[in-house]
């Protein structure tokens, strides 16, 4: 990972880490301290489906590029884009959630060069773009406050899609996900989601425009998420109302 996503990252853990540090002056009522006042206890009174939309900075680990020809490449590189998408999901007892999320990422330059030079059309250029649709599966680290931890797993699939002058071709990937972050309460029946996400993409494997029965393999494409969303609270299982005890 270049150093710039290092520092990105590195720079969003330590927001994180003191929003999450800073949670006991956040009151019930967003007044005070939470030793002065009462915390708002969601494990019972969120439980029911919410809708969620997000948007985020895509940061693509270098991959390994192969042909049917078994030649080597050289120099792959791939740049960094965004994402946006959504989904819906339920809220379960005992922490625990899941969703379901569709998320586009969009155009990212793709160059890879053939280890000898000498070789016709040595180069590899194209734009990839990627479908993402995974059912995921959250565990809420709730600690009796507004700010929540969580952590995540999510599986499902990739459908990457390259185009440009030597290949004009898609393929559909196992996908899989690992995530991490935060909830914060806002007004009514509304969240904010901070978060980071490690997604793996599969092999892609794509037909070359110009020579037939050749075949591009992208091995181990794999990109690092910083994501930001908001979640939708529609209903309950049980009464809807909050409930609250006192912190003391």
């Amino acid at each position: 990972m270049s150093k710039c996503k290092v520092g990105f990252i590195g720079a969003l853990m330590l927001v994180l880490t003191g929003t999450t540090a800073g949670a006991a002056d956040l009151g019930g009522d967003y007044r005070g301290s939470l030793k002065d006042d009462d915390y708002y206890e969601v494990s019972e009174n969120t439980r029911g489906w919410y809708l969620r939309g997000d948007i985020g900075g895509t940061f693509y680990d270098d991959f390994t590029m192969t042909d049917s020809n078994a030649a080597k490449f050289i120099l792959e590189d791939i740049d960094d884009n965004f994402m946006f998408g959504g989904g819906i999901g339920y809220n379960l007892m005992r922490g625990f959630r899941v969703d379901f999320t569709l998320d586009y990422r969009a155009d990212a330059d793709v160059f890879a060069q053939l280890d000898s030079g000498t070789v016709p059309d040595n180069q590899f250029t194209g734009d990839l773009s990627a479908l993402v649709g995974l059912a995921n599966f959250y565990y809420d680290l709730d600690m009796g406050h507004r700010i929540t931890p969580y952590v995540g797993v999510g599986v499902g699939f990739a459908a990457l899609s390259m185009d440009g002058p030597d290949s004009d071709d898609s393929d559909t990937t196992f996908a899989w996900a690992l995530m991490a972050g935060v909830d914060i309460d806002l007004r009514s029946n509304w969240k904010l989601d901070i978060g980071y996400r490690y997604l793996n993409l599969g092999d892609g494997k794509f037909d070359d425009s110009k020579i037939p029965g050749r075949k591009f393999e992208l091995e181990d494409l794999e990109a690092h998420e910083i994501r930001v969303g908001l979640r939708y609270q529609l209903g309950c299982l049980r009464d809807c109302t909050p409930s609250y005890e006192s912190y003391k």
